[in-house]
């Protein structure tokens, strides 16, 4: 049998929508207040890029959705994450 894996964009979104519905409604005030970085416009930036691209194909960076991904599951207590 041949393994097939999703590419890592796609699962580190499907890891940044569990932490965002652990999180709940209120997630990029949490994220906001957890990490100075996102408390900025680059950062809400970022934030806002990825939720786009959770919900529909767009192009963004794997490293960005990589940091927003990690810095949420911090906030919603998810332990041992690894890329």
């Amino acid at each position: 049998m041949e393994a097939i894996c999703k590419p890592i964009k796609e699962r580190l979104l499907e890891r940044f929508n569990n932490a965002r519905k652990i999180v709940g409604a209120s997630w990029r005030q949490a994220l906001a207040e957890s990490d100075p970085f996102f408390n900025t416009l680059e950062g809400a930036g970022w934030m806002n890029q990825t939720t786009g691209a959770a919900t529909k194909s767009t192009r963004i960076s794997v490293d960005r959705i990589e940091r927003v991904t990690l810095a949420l599951e911090k906030v919603a207590g998810i332990q041992g994450s690894h890329i």
